[in-house]
């Protein structure tokens, strides 16, 4: 009899190797071919065709049935999926190689093994309920997914297929098992898993609103900013807020919004619209919106990325606010900067003022002027006898010689107080000059004038002069002919000041000897440049972004506004204010480049 398919091989006509868990098929003599066929042994006087037949059919059965076996084992070896038999306490008696090969077991080592034993732990309680359903008929087969132990400790993910394997009896004793490999494609599905839930948290969370739609222009997915933004529904309902182009009272047509036009192929980039959301205040809106495209080329909808602006607008409105400010500070910081200088400057003369009052002073103290008094009421206590007193007396003897000192040191005196005097009146004089000419500076503050460059320049060092002076920086002027310049001369030296001043302080932070200031004119191509050169601390590379930053200073007394104010001012004449330094130790050169008429008079 052949075996049904997949049951294992009767008892009475297979043995089964426990070495090798095969099939290993006995040879019956004539007599037991006679006994298992059920004929009885012929009469000695029928023919021996007669004889013979049911023996030849016999052996031809027999043969039939080897090769049935011979299929049957091939198969079952050579099967792409792993087979295994096991009994009812789910031990395994026979595997094929695939089956071995999958749990990286022979078929030795899986004898005596069961099918919980190399279940994973958090699938073996599952697995053990599902066989007993099976061994107990309350299911025909079970079909889950579940993961082995392979002999090295790693997991395998397999499709599992169990079924019994009956013979035609309604008792089974064995289960047949078969197995494919599905490890990859769990790895793939929880891959796959995971991007999905990260790409839906990510769109769920996103800052933007977005938008998609069906082909019929329903929105079928959107995010909690879509819904906030846009009032949302439901999906396959269009949402309900309404929406304005940028000036906010023309209102979109439903066929001119953005997913609308994508869906006709227009692709959307930056359309600035105002949306309402149902009673909340307008906002202001950037959006984008692209056609879907499925694999064939048709159209499967339009989606929509919406960003709210309404506080960048904003943002951007304070910015121009402030930045309006800001030009107001940067003039008045100019004012300040150069008043400072002039400050700086009474302050030296003042010093040397003082210094002059002081000598003076301190010559009157030590004059010697009451001696005269002293000789004057010696000579009156003597009378007529002053004659005698002079020729004889050794006190009167002295007084020829000691008003001939006193007269020298009074005249000595009375040149260093005239020398004193002068200077006092000459820095009294500087200090005129100096207010006069800071407040022509700053009476003419916006108004523009036509000047020579040079003058400007000489100003700046002016009101810097006494600086040059104490901290050792030598000058050297560079001046080469240029044109006069029609500009805003307080902003101009504004900028000159705040230049050399901090050329002067690079000079003096590099511990040099030979403290060097160029200052420069030269022609340029839109008008004059003006360039101020030291030889000092010089600037760090990854500082020259940051040098006309607001609130940048390099210096810890610096308070990171001159030169934020300084360009700023500059391209209000427009012109331009740059550095150049080859780094630190090398010095560093400002260069102000200046029209030579204001831009509306070079326009006109």
């Amino acid at each position: 009899m052949t075996p049904a398919a997949g049951a294992p091989y009767d008892e009475e006509r297979v043995t089964v190797s426990a070495d090798s868990m095969n099939p290993a098929p006995t040879v019956q003599t004539p007599a037991e071919l006679e006994l298992l066929s059920g004929v009885q042994p012929a009469p000695a006087a029928m023919p021996a065709d007669a004889i013979l037949a049911p023996a030849t059919e016999l052996i031809i059965a027999r043969d039939e049935l080897r090769k049935a076996e011979s299929v049957f084992k091939n198969t079952f070896d050579e099967a792409p999926i792993g087979i295994a038999y096991a009994d009812r306490g789910g031990k395994f008696l026979r595997c094929n190689g695939t089956f071995c090969a999958l749990l990286g077991f022979d078929s030795r080592e899986l004898a005596g093994r069961s099918i919980v034993d190399l279940t994973h732990g958090d699938d073996a309680a599952l697995t053990a309920a599902d066989l007993e359903r099976l061994w107990a008929g309350e299911v025909d087969s079970i079909d889950h997914e579940r993961r082995y132990i392979r002999r090295d400790g790693s997991v395998l993910w397999v499709r599992a297929t169990t079924a019994l394997v009956r013979d035609g009896s309604s008792i089974s004793d064995y289960s047949v098992e078969f197995l494919r490999d599905i490890t990859q494609r769990k790895e793939l599905s929880d891959a796959l898993l995971r991007q999905q839930t990260l790409l839906e948290a990510v769109i769920t969370d996103l800052p933007v609103a977005l938008l998609a739609c069906d082909v019929t222009g329903n929105i079928t997915h959107f995010n909690r900013a879509a819904v906030e933004l846009h009032c949302v529904r439901a999906e396959s309902q269009p949402f309900a807020a309404q929406v304005f182009l940028a000036d906010g009272v023309t209102p979109v047509r439903p066929a001119e919004h953005p997913l609308a036009r994508a869906l006709r192929g227009e692709t959307i980039s930056n359309l600035e619209l105002m949306t309402v959301p149902g009673d909340a205040a307008p906002r202001s809106t950037l959006s984008s919106a692209r056609r879907l495209i499925g694999p064939d080329g048709q159209t499967l909808g339009a989606v929509a990325v919406i960003q709210d602006t309404t506080e960048r607008k904003q943002a951007d409105l304070e910015l121009e606010r402030v930045h309006k400010q800001l030009m107001t500070a940067s003039r008045q910081a100019g004012m300040a900067e150069v008043a400072t200088n002039v400050l700086h400057n009474v302050g030296n003369i003042l010093n040397s003022i003082n210094i002059s009052a002081s000598l003076v002073a301190e010559r009157v103290k030590q004059s010697k002027a009451p001696g005269v008094a002293r000789v004057a009421a010696l000579l009156k206590e003597q009378g007529q006898h002053i004659g005698e007193f002079i020729s004889r007396d050794e006190r009167g003897k002295r007084i020829p010689e000691y008003l001939a000192t006193l007269g020298q040191q009074l005249a000595s005196d009375q040149q260093m107080a005239l020398q004193e005097l002068a200077s006092l009146r000459d820095n009294l004089e500087h200090i005129k000059e100096t207010v006069t000419m800071q407040q022509s500076y700053a009476k003419l503050c916006g108004v523009t004038e036509t000047v020579e460059v040079v003058e400007l320049v000489e100003d700046s060092l002016r009101l810097n002069a006494g600086a040059f002076v104490r901290h050792g920086v030598t000058l050297r002027r560079e001046f080469n002919a240029v044109p006069k310049i029609t500009v805003d001369k307080h902003k101009v030296l504004q900028i000159l000041v705040n230049l050399v001043r901090n050329a002067k302080y690079a000079c003096d932070e590099s511990g040099k000897t030979d403290k060097l200031l160029t200052l420069r004119i030269d022609p340029a191509a839109i008008g004059v440049r003006i360039s101020v050169i030291d030889n000092g601390v010089g600037i760090r590379a990854e500082n020259m972004q940051h040098l006309f930053t607001h609130g940048f200073t390099t210096r810890q007394s610096g308070h990171g506004f001159g030169l934020h104010s300084g360009a700023l001012a500059a391209q209000e004449l427009g012109g331009s204010l740059r550095a150049e330094s080859e780094g630190p130790g090398h010095g560093a050169a400002f260069i102000l480049e200046l029209p030579c008429l204001p831009r509306d008079i070079a326009r006109a």
